[in-house]
């Protein structure tokens, strides 16, 4: 059967073992897999709908969605009930128990092309709308043959899987590559620093996929006096962010194993480079660029600098995608000639390491997500309180960055930070949820009009009217 432009929408985030079948058996039947955390927003700009061409969704019990937009897009809506396994189903649906009952054993695969979209993943951008990020079977096959140069994996692994799937770092180099060499894997649905911890002694993991804050949370719990410390892992992979060097050091001591670092994102279907410990190992650097892969730097104009010289980073090879789906005009913005354009600002030393030292976008990155500024901003634009609002990325007490507003009220209003949070709390997903908020006479502002969000991040001033809200999740 030819299903090229059938869907299979996997909405719920959590991890759950029913991912491990579901995101192959898509693939399989030559259907597009797709995974996106829906925010808590009540706003309706569910863009998410507006990359369907007459199509329809299937919703959760629990999920919210403008019924008038889809109407306007002609969007089919079903959404399931509440009842359990005994109660009514959506029409034309499956229950996933009678699937596997009723099921053959004799399988045909859909031949797919290797430049058809696998999955779809959602991402952020400075726009402040989801974008779909489209990732064909040859960047899936790409991604899996590097780490298998770079990072290889065995059948005899045990592979902790806390990320969620929806983030490209999980599931193409937790579930794809674990998958793909025959590893057993251990999905945690809901992450907590005990949970992790005790789910790597339980399972005798060999392989960890996290990011920064997760290994400063079982390093610091490892510390803890009586706590037996699990000694089977031989590798472990950060990314997202950059992890202290002093982190590295102790974590490897107290767990005996190695760590690397990754550098990557959803359009290059995760990582590109990786800075692994041992002797080629470079402070702050993201490592060289993997096999198959090419980076560069690059100045405004498009041309190749020397080495030690700043500029933007651009990547090129078979990981690359191919476009955010159905807007060209977002992909004519970071592909040109086949090169991504990352956003991202550093350069390459004589040793074809690469640093970042900066961001040419406005994203902040926290706990691995990717959060758009302007998204934020319009959420606390509604407030009726509030004149003009601006939101940068500060770092936290433990030198993460969190999200910051410094806000503007109305003449003769008066709000806390505290209800402002509470009503950002509302309608934006937990992460997007600014941390700090700083009330100031005015925003700092170009001859043009543009907020100088550098000018924000630099001076980062406090005021009786600060408030943070520590995350421990994050």
């Amino acid at each position: 059967m030819k299903n090229k432009d059938a869907w299979r929408l996997i909405l719920n985030p959590e991890g759950l073992p029913i991912d491990v079948l579901a995101y192959p058996s898509a693939l399989a039947e030559g259907r597009i897999a797709g995974k996106y955390m829906l925010s808590q927003e009540t706003l309706p700009n569910t863009v998410v709908i507006q990359g369907f061409r007459k199509k329809g969704l299937v919703l959760g019990a629990e999920s919210e969605v403008d019924r008038q937009a889809a109407q306007d897009l002609d969007m089919d809506l079903v959404k399931m009930p509440r009842a359990g396994r005994g109660g009514p189903k959506p029409v034309g649906t499956l229950d996933y128990s009678e699937l596997l009952k009723n099921a053959s054993r004799k399988f045909k695969e859909y031949k797919s092309d290797r430049e058809d979209p696998a999955v779809l993943l959602y991402t952020s951008g400075t726009t402040g709308k989801p974008k779909g990020v489209t990732l064909t079977h040859k960047n899936f096959i790409a991604q899996v043959s590097m780490v298998d140069e770079i990072m290889p994996m065995y059948q005899e692994d045990r592979i902790v899987i806390v990320l969620p799937l929806y983030h490209v770092y999980a599931l193409a180099n937790g579930l794809v590559c674990g998958l793909s060499n025959g590893c057993s894997l251990s999905l945690i649905p809901q992450y907590s620093p005990m949970k992790l911890f005790s789910n790597v002694g339980d399972v005798n993991a060999t392989v960890l996929i996290a990011v920064p804050s997760m290994y400063m949370h079982i390093l610091q719990l490892a510390r803890g006096k009586n706590r037996e410390i699990p000694k089977s892992l031989r590798l472990c992979v950060s990314g997202g962010a950059p992890l202290p060097r002093s982190v590295i050091n102790e974590f490897m001591k107290v767990f005996q194993t190695q760590i690397a670092e990754g550098y990557g994102l959803t359009e290059t279907t995760s990582a590109v480079s990786l800075n692994k410990t041992g002797s080629l190992y470079k402070a702050g650097s993201i490592g060289p660029a993997s096999p198959s892969v090419s980076m560069k730097v690059i100045d405004d104009e498009g041309n190749e600098l020397p080495d030690n010289q700043e500029g933007e980073i651009v990547i090129k090879g078979d990981m690359v995608t191919r476009g955010y789906w159905q807007n060209e005009e977002a992909t004519a913005e970071v592909l040109k000639d086949g090169w991504l354009r990352t956003g991202d600002l550093g350069y390459r030393d004589e040793d074809g390491c690469f640093f970042i030292t900066d961001r040419k976008k406005d994203l902040i990155i926290r706990s691995g997500f990717n959060i758009s500024p302007r998204e934020v901003e319009e959420v606390i634009m509604m407030h009726p309180m509030v004149e003009e609002a601006a939101v940068v990325a500060v770092p936290d007490k433990r030198e993460r960055e969190t999200v910051k507003a410094f806000v503007v009220l109305k003449e003769g209003a008066e709000l806390s930070s505290k209800d402002l949070i509470a009503f950002c709390s509302e309608n934006l997903a937990d992460y997007k949820i600014p941390r700090i908020v700083e009330f100031v006479e005015m925003l700092p502002k170009s001859a043009t009009g543009k907020v100088l969000r550098r000018e924000l991040r630099d001076t980062n001033g406090k005021d009786d009217r600060l408030i943070e809200k520590e995350d421990a999740r994050a």
